[in-house]
């Protein structure tokens, strides 16, 4: 390794990390902080690094006005542990977040926004997705943390994890809290952190009059996010924030859209999924149009932000300051490095690491990999066993990275030996005839664990069989799933799924099964995070209580809030629960208690309704079912329960609300879609009840109830003569149905 490549990994190493610090002038004491990270945005599709896909005129804009870093280079290609890199300056071996959803940051780490609110600047965070809600760590040091309403969950369910809001909502939040600041006369310092989501698939952005988006698909996020970008920086100029403040914008990490068969992101680490773009701007400070060539890392943010603030360092920051390069006074970055942990702590298959210097990529996986950038961006030929010494050079630097960045006990595994009972119990089911692994390696990367890039065809199958599961063939997704699990009992996402598909077919005694087998597999898994074993036995709670087995339910519910009182999950099925049993006073309770620490979650306020409904509380439950129908929050049957006590209240606007927020869930459903019609026609939308009721018509053609109400639709805009052509129509179905005689024979000219 050459004394430039040797330069990142002896800082981290210790060696005169403080030293490399630039040693400016400090900035401004008045100058604010405002990051805005991009999620699953990729450097290629921004104009200013080239990309001709599509129209980004605000993220160019910033470019010309400010330092674009050509190469920058995600940690982790996974929203939270790349977030929680960035917001800490630590590698992901350190902060102990590698994965989403599955670890919280620690209350040990500092970050960038506990420095900056000691040092007297007003904190303020605005996320776009629930992965990065409050409860997993990034929230410490922010005075205002507004994440992402919970609304519909049951038993630990995957899409808990995708709940997200898009661009314009979180600028929305963002400017409310901007006026409230204004009223109030705050104008300290200011650190603003805004999250956009919007990259992420499925790729929907939303259409508005007036705003013209670009492109199709991804590219079509790409142009919604730079323009709702544009919205923000308009707003923060006209506030004078802007052109007083360190702006910072960077992508999180990448996508792959297709490429290495990779349909999204956080399997592998190639550079469609790790190359980000990275844009600074301080009006008069930082030069104009500067661009800043070879590999840059996230985690090198926080140090450069502060060393622009003029404030000293994260301790313990294995980041360093880019401003040195900004300025012309260092050379080029000499590697960087990422890591994937999602391949084994979802799919039991071997995590990656990755380090590329100016020129080459090596990727640390049971068959190694080694690419020339600069002939092969697309990271298409493997040069591994055609230049050997150059690639156990670079596993080197990977060995000597993970050496430096590791802390011990920044993840805390549990570990515990198969009984015989749990051994016998997983050979009924299957498992344990063979061994887990189908190919070993001893390169430090995992172990005995599959190479992902052999196994992406299984999934393939799992993402087939999870589609199977949302278009309602829950038969079709068991046996997907069934076949995914045989050849790797360690797949933990799929046996979620499959636990899933037996609920859906109705045999929560199977699903308590699997449950339990996944939870004796986990603790003779050495991978195996508590967040992984609480997952699980959410879902074993979730088939007891569906079995009937309250008591049972109860211990595990309880069992989980001990392990962790910050399980809102539980929490919240517990509540429920309750309330379904006969305790309503203490269902009510708990999801009260829920709420006070988390008022967006819609499904403690929908179990809080529950309970109120049962106790015959009518004045909360109504402010309750208000409150529902505005969020859309809850699952079906209470959205039902919220619209008819609506419309029995004599607000039928917001009983039709209540109920199209239903619909989203049962989209065929004939009695939803009755009383969304009458809760319309109620209200005075007569073309929209007329919608629906021809929608009722369309799925039940022998129902005459439909016709009926069409004809009170008829009658609301004066036609008479449409009116009774639907009660006749109504009664060729049912001669007998006295509604639609009566009515008939109430029309004039009879």
């Amino acid at each position: 390794m050459t004394t430039a490549r040797l330069a990142r990994v002896s800082v981290l190493l210790g060696a005169a990390a403080l030293a490399a610090r630039c040693a400016t002038a400090p900035p401004t004491s008045e100058r604010s902080l405002v990051l805005v990270t991009l999620d699953t945005t990729r450097a290629d599709r921004v104009g200013a690094y080239g990309s001709r896909a599509v129209p980004t005129p605000n993220l160019d804009r910033l470019a010309r006005e400010g330092v674009l870093f050509e190469d920058t280079v995600s940690q982790v290609p996974l929203t939270l542990p790349s977030h929680a890199t960035m917001m800490t300056g630590l590698y992901p071996a350190a902060h102990g977040v590698r994965h989403n959803g599955l670890y919280r940051l620690p209350e040990r780490v500092e970050t960038l926004a506990e420095r900056l609110r000691e040092s007297g600047f007003e904190t303020a965070a605005f996320v776009g997705a629930y992965v990065l809600n409050r409860g997993y760590g990034l929230e410490q040091g922010f005075e205002t943390y507004d994440d992402v309403a919970v609304d519909r969950y049951s038993g630990g369910e995957d899409q808990l994890f995708e709940a997200q809001r898009t661009a314009d909502d979180v600028n929305a939040a963002v400017f409310r809290w901007l006026d409230a600041r204004h009223e109030a006369g705050r104008a300290g310092r200011l650190f603003l952190w805004v999250h956009y989501y919007d990259p992420h698939a499925p790729y929907a952005p939303p259409e508005r009059p007036g705003r013209a988006l670009a492109g199709e698909g991804y590219d079509r996020e790409i142009s919604y996010v730079d323009a709702c970008l544009g919205d923000l920086l308009a707003r923060l100029r006209q506030e004078g924030i802007l052109d007083r403040a360190l702006l910072v914008v960077a992508g999180d990490h990448g996508e792959s859209l297709g490429e290495h068969d990779e349909r999204t992101h956080g399997l592998f680490v190639y550079r469609a999924s790790l190359h980000v773009p990275f844009l600074m701007r301080i009006p008069g400070a930082l030069p104009a149009g500067r661009r800043v060539a070879g590999p840059a890392e996230l985690v090198d943010l926080a140090p450069t932000a502060l060393d622009l603030l003029g404030l000293a360092p994260l301790a313990d920051a294995e980041g360093v300051s880019l401003l040195p390069r900004i300025e012309g006074d260092a050379a080029p970055g000499a590697a960087a490095f990422s890591e994937t942990w999602m391949p084994r702590l979802e799919f039991g298959w071997s995590e990656l690491y990755r380090v590329r210097d100016e020129r080459f990529a090596y990727v640390a996986a049971p068959t190694p990999e080694l690419y020339d950038l600069a002939d092969d961006p697309g990271e298409t030929r493997n040069l591994a066993t055609a230049d050997p010494a150059r690639a156990e050079d670079m596993a080197g630097w990977i060995r000597d990275w993970r050496a430096a960045t590791s802390r011990a006990g920044a993840e805390q595994e549990a570990r515990s030996a198969v009984t015989p009972e749990e051994e016998a119990r997983l050979k009924s089911l299957g498992y344990l005839s063979g061994t887990a692994f189908r190919e070993g390696h001893d390169d430090g990367t995992g172990g005995k664990r599959p190479d992902p890039k052999r196994m992406i065809h299984e999934l393939r199958r799992l993402d087939d069989a999870r589609d199977a599961l949302a278009a309602g063939d829950a038969a079709g997704a068991l046996a997907g799933v069934e076949a995914v699990l045989r050849a790797n009992p360690l797949n933990h996402n799929a046996r979620a799924t499959k636990i899933q598909a037996l609920f859906a077919l109705g045999r929560p005694k199977d699903a308590e099964e699997e449950a339990r087998a996944g939870l004796t597999l986990l603790r003779s898994d050495p991978d195996a995070t508590p967040a992984l074993e609480d997952k699980l036995r959410g879902l074993l709670a979730s088939a007891m209580r569906l079995e009937g087995r309250a008591n049972d339910a109860e211990h595990e519910y309880r069992e989980l809030l001990r392990r962790d009182p910050r399980n809102d999950l539980a929490a919240v099925d517990l509540a429920r629960m309750l309330v379904e049993v006969g305790r309503a006073e203490e269902g009510l309770e708990l999801a009260s208690r829920v709420l006070e620490g988390s008022p967006r979650n819609g499904m403690a306020l929908a179990a809080k309704f529950r309970g109120e409904i049962a106790l015959d509380r009518r004045d909360t439950a109504l402010r309750d079912a208000a409150a529902l129908a505005d969020t859309g929050a809850g699952d079906a049957e209470t959205l039902l329960l919220a619209g008819d006590l609506l419309a029995r209240s004599d607000l039928p606007g917001k009983a039709a609300r209540a109920f199209e927020a239903a619909q989203d869930q049962l989209p065929l459903d004939p009695e939803l879609l009755l009383k969304l019609g009458a809760a319309r026609l109620a209200s005075g939308g007569g073309d929209g009840a007329r919608e629906v009721f021809e929608a009722v018509a369309s799925l039940a053609p022998a129902d005459p109830r439909p016709q009926i109400w069409l004809g009170r639709v008829a009658l609301a805009s004066g036609d008479t003569v449409e009116a009774r052509g639907r009660f006749e129509a109504a009664l060729r179905r049912d001669p007998g149905n006295t509604e639609a005689r009566s009515a008939l024979e109430s029309l004039p000219g009879r």
